[in-house]
């Protein structure tokens, strides 16, 4: 007999001795135990929806953020350029405006124009880098990408929650790395970095003007991406069960799923690996290992 998925196989109840009872209390152990397998699951199943509307917040507030500043910057810089184009029209015919005024005019505008084009490319960077991240779940393509686009899509979408806390992003890379190509699926792995600067956050419980290091290093054949903070590091019946179970870095308002899926993530989609190293007083490193 095949059974579904969740299906209970109950055994025949052939007697009414010792051995049928017997029989019919395996049969309810079973029951119990898929109706346990099944709470389990649901439970899982809300926490992981609970981690993902967790990102999908704070992606949107990235999106608020970062677009509100090119945007300004646009409507200021298109001022400037009506306040030349009225100028500008004003001094047409005017016996007193030589061709050195006209060409001042000129240049003032072509500076404006560059301005709002850097606004509009940053813009655009800003929306790649949202627009993969927000199908980074479903995603599974595997693409190629150089450490330099990573640490830009890093940047675009944690600029918000690093100025909102007050907090330091010192990215430490060798030119040399910047054109190494890494392939995989790239938007997952910028969300388990950015998962891990956003504990490192939370790890300063408050505290502002603090620092996290991004740091690229390459030793043989694999390429090491480690977030390091100087939080005083992880207490002991933390760090004894991280990437082991479902545990949080993040106390009552973690759901205890960051870690452990982004080691699943890491080991699924870049046969890599997560360490850490956590010093008590001192802070905690979380490294990446991806082979080349």
């Amino acid at each position: 007999m095949i059974l579904k998925h969740g299906e209970v196989s109950k055994l025949p109840i052939t007697s009414d001795d010792e051995l049928g009872t017997l029989v019919m209390e395996l049969n309810q152990i079973q029951e119990l135990n898929k109706n346990q397998v099944e709470q389990i699951q649901d439970n899982q199943d809300k926490l992981m929806e609970k981690e993902r509307l967790a990102s999908l917040g704070q992606l949107i507030g990235g999106i608020a953020h970062n677009l509100k500043t090119p945007i300004m910057s646009i409507a200021g810089a298109a001022e400037g350029l009506n306040d030349l184009i009225k100028e500008y029209d004003s001094s047409i015919g005017d016996p007193e405006v030589n061709d050195k005024d006209h060409h001042d005019i000129a240049r003032d505008m072509s500076i404006w124009t560059k301005k709002i084009k850097g606004y509009t490319e940053y813009m655009s960077d800003v929306i790649t880098a949202v627009k993969g991240q927000a199908v980074v779940l479903s995603d599974e393509s595997n693409v190629s990408f150089t450490i330099e686009e990573l640490i830009k899509r890093v940047d675009i979408l944690m600029r918000h929650e690093l100025k909102n806390a007050l907090i330091n992003l010192k990215v430490s890379v060798a030119d040399s790395l910047l054109n190494i190509e890494l392939k995989g699926n790239v938007n997952s792995l910028v969300q388990v970095i950015n998962n891990m600067i956003s504990n490192s956050i939370q790890a300063y419980n408050g505290k502002t003007d603090q620092d996290i290091d991004f740091i690229v290093s390459k030793d043989e054949n694999v390429i090491i991406l480690t977030v390091r903070d100087y939080a005083g590091g992880l207490p002991k019946e933390v760090s004894e069960k991280l990437f082991k179970e479902m545990i949080t870095t993040k106390g009552k308002n973690g759901t205890g799923l960051g870690l452990f899926m982004s080691y699943s993530t890491i080991r699924a989609h870049f046969n890599g690996n997560i360490t850490f190293n956590s010093k008590k007083g001192v802070g905690t490193d979380f490294n990446i290992v991806l082979p080349l």
